[in-house]
């Protein structure tokens, strides 16, 4: 009654009822949101009679415009408190409701104290659900071996499969690449991620409809960055990360971009174009082959720079601008002694030095922890 008043005093409208017999009947028209309200404690109390209860409603809304969320009730006991995904409670429901793409099961239990925040979730979940979310998904799960991610509230859509370590999209014909990019164009998330799916330059043409999305993770493929890039939208995050890339053309950045995550390739350089480098907040350049890093003068947007696992042996006297830098890395670097603008710098907030250490001048060290700067280390190494 607690969740049913906050739904209320939220502004959402219920309808309520028993989900069995002639009730499923009731959904017809549903066009939101069905939050399956299930009086269990655990795996043990999913007995047959309130599966088979689940089954037939996990059919009934199959291939209609239905985001179906799940909330398990809780008891306040320290070891269960969460649904974790891996439990056979989840591991169950999922594979009940596996034709219902648009779903999920909302991590906290119910009980007295966590009513409010559970309303919450709903809301946030009701504010984003479109009607015609739940259809798309589906079009798109028929068409590959199963479901794709679909995370409501960030509207991510992920074609990873952690059951496998690779993509769902790995090795899906021409054709039907294209078909789910156009689906993926319609749904609209925010956030795509294609991962691990062997993608490739010849494949662009047919993926550019699920290029658009505000922020995209095409990490462990096989792009290039000067046929990629032109063919995106206004991103304002990408990730690159091990797709072999050997350049990577500042010049060519889509307009907006604010975070970079570029580790991992086979860089020798970055060229600085001060125009659109200004804007970017995050950037990773992490295991590639720089030997010389340069930052324009004038950009203080900057908040976070990773070039670990470089040969680079100095940083540039411009970095000391950027006012808001609070994470740099440098684990696996030549570097030997840290400029000064290192120390003047008032929003250093993490430094990473593993595996150099033992070569950063102990003074210097000393100084960064008087100035309560988290300085990361090697797994086990303690610092003097």
């Amino acid at each position: 009654m607690l969740l049913l008043d906050a739904l209320v005093d939220a502004g959402v409208e219920l309808q309520l009822q028993e989900l069995v017999g002639s009730g499923l009947a009731q959904l017809d028209g549903a066009d939101a949101a069905v939050v399956v309200l299930l009086p269990v404690l655990g795996d043990n109390d999913l007995k047959a009679e309130l599966r088979a209860h689940l089954a037939g409603l996990a059919a009934y809304v199959t291939r209609r415009q239905t985001q179906i969320v799940v909330i398990a009730q809780g008891d306040r006991h320290v070891s269960d408190e969460a649904i974790d995904p891996a439990m056979p409670f989840s591991i169950k429901l999922r594979h009940l409701f596996r034709e219902a793409s648009a779903f999920e099961i909302l991590r906290t239990k119910l009980d007295r104290f966590t009513a409010a925040e559970l309303a919450a979730e709903l809301v946030a979940i009701l504010t984003v659900v479109r009607p015609r979310d739940a259809l798309l998904l589906d079009d798109i799960a028929r068409l590959l071996p199963r479901a794709p991610l679909w995370d409501v509230r960030r509207r991510l859509l992920d074609f990873y499969d952690s059951s496998t370590g690779s993509s769902l999209l790995d090795g899906v014909a021409p054709a039907t690449l294209e078909r789910i990019a156009a689906l993926t164009q319609t749904l609209a998330p925010h956030r795509v991620k294609m991962t691990h799916a062997g993608l490739r330059d010849a494949d662009l043409p047919r993926l550019v409809g699920a290029l658009q999305s505000d922020v995209l993770d095409l990490g462990s493929n096989a792009f290039t960055w000067e046929r990629l890039v032109p063919v995106l939208g206004a991103c304002r995050w990408l990730g690159l990360a091990a797709n072999g890339l050997t350049r990577a053309l500042i010049s060519q950045m889509p307009e907006g971009l604010q975070h970079l995550y570029l580790h991992k390739n086979e860089l020798l350089e970055l060229p600085a174009e001060s125009e659109r480098m200004g804007g970017l907040k995050s950037l990773s350049l992490y295991r590639n082959q720089l030997k010389h890093f340069h930052w324009p003068a004038g950009h203080a947007s900057l908040e976070r720079l990773n070039i670990g696992a470089n040969p680079i042996a100095s940083l540039p006297d411009t970095l000391g601008q950027c006012s808001s830098l609070a994470f740099l890395g440098l684990a696996r670097t030549r570097v030997s002694t840290l400029p000064d603008w290192i120390f003047a710098s008032q929003s250093l907030r993490e430094l990473d030095i593993s595996y150099i250490e033992e070569r950063i001048p102990p003074h210097q060290v000393a100084k960064l922890r008087a100035e309560r700067v988290s300085i990361i280390t090697r797994p086990g190494f303690v610092l003097p």
